[in-house]
């Protein structure tokens, strides 16, 4: 690998940004970059050795563009990756990014006059518009925004309680915890959020600041039954180390566990889509994931219903 280039300026934000076999969605991530109201950042974009043409894509988007450093060298893995890129920063607050979504303009900007103006925070998320695989809208995310109600939702394992790549996050706090686990990998950062818990307050804006874009070959669809497991585990080492007692877990909550977990199909993660669309209030897209199920698995009774709502729209 390269020796890590000067920089010209210096940033009090560095963007780390992991990719790995995401030709069709890095590009999009990258321009969303580009488009920050506050224009004063580093962005090191790390491809973890992918076998697509992400390297070359990502090429085309960051081209002349200074701001910007891409590595490219054989794959190590996300965390591996995360921490190379969190090492090799300069910025005083690392804001991670995802090759598969979408920062809104305003994101740099809200975060860093949040963390500039809370001094106890350690990190910060914002709300979420989930979106399909082409970014139509489907639903609003993130209800948890102060810290006891951040942290009680990871103590339960709900890695949902601040979305990843929103986040912001002070370098000094990351590196003072550890860094990411790779023994926690695809549950990295409900693990990461955990330890920095223990060490400083954190928050997520009432602002839907991010885009989620859900596909198949995410990692929580991908890697599921493997999150669930890791975030078990990162949830217990927590109790441990903060001296509290685990309690027996409710119905939902085994429902949900590792060895309950079975893999949905197409069918039913479409249908999930659609009917967490129509909550949302998008009929467009509930329609959409309505006959996707419907045509994917025509004979499932949980069809009709699906489809009379979306196509009257609630």
């Amino acid at each position: 690998m390269a020796p890590w280039p000067a920089y010209v300026i210096s940033p009090l934000i560095s963007v780390v940004l992991p990719v790995y076999n995401a030709e069709g969605f890095v590009g999009a991530a990258l321009d969303s970059l580009r488009a920050q109201s506050w224009p004063d950042f580093e962005a090191i974009v790390l491809d973890d050795g992918s076998t697509d043409r992400s390297s070359a894509v990502i090429q085309n988007h960051i081209a002349g563009d200074a701001r910007f450093r891409m590595v490219t060298r054989p794959n190590k893995g996300l965390v591996a990756t995360l921490n190379e890129g969190v090492v090799n920063s300069r910025g005083k607050y690392i804001f991670r990014m995802d090759a598969d979504d979408v920062s809104h303009p305003e994101r740099f900007e809200r975060e860093l006059a949040y963390l500039e103006s809370h001094h106890d925070c350690v990190a910060v998320g914002t709300r979420m518009l989930l979106g399909d695989e082409q970014l139509l809208p489907i639903i609003e995310m993130v209800e948890s925004l102060t810290h006891e109600e951040i942290d009680a939702e990871n103590l339960r394992g709900r890695g949902s309680a601040m979305c990843h790549p929103s986040t912001a996050i002070r370098r000094d706090a990351l590196l003072s915890v550890g860094g990411y686990r790779s023994e926690f990998e695809w549950a990295e950062d409900l693990d990461l959020f955990l330890r920095l818990g223990e060490v400083g307050r954190l928050a997520n804006l009432p602002d839907v600041l991010l885009t989620y874009r859900q596909h198949l070959t995410s990692v929580g669809y991908s890697k599921r039954r493997i999150q669930v497991e890791r975030s078990a585990a990162a949830v217990g080492e927590a109790l441990v180390r903060r001296g509290i007692a685990p309690r027996a877990p409710n119905a939902a909550e085994a429902s949900e566990s590792a060895a309950s977990y079975v893999d949905p199909s197409v069918a039913a993660i479409h249908r999930k889509w659609s009917w967490w669309a129509l909550q949302g209030g998008f009929p467009k897209t509930a329609r959409k994931h309505a006959f996707k199920a419907f045509k994917l698995d025509p004979f499932s009774l949980a069809n009709p219903k699906l489809l009379a709502c979306a196509l009257r729209g609630y």
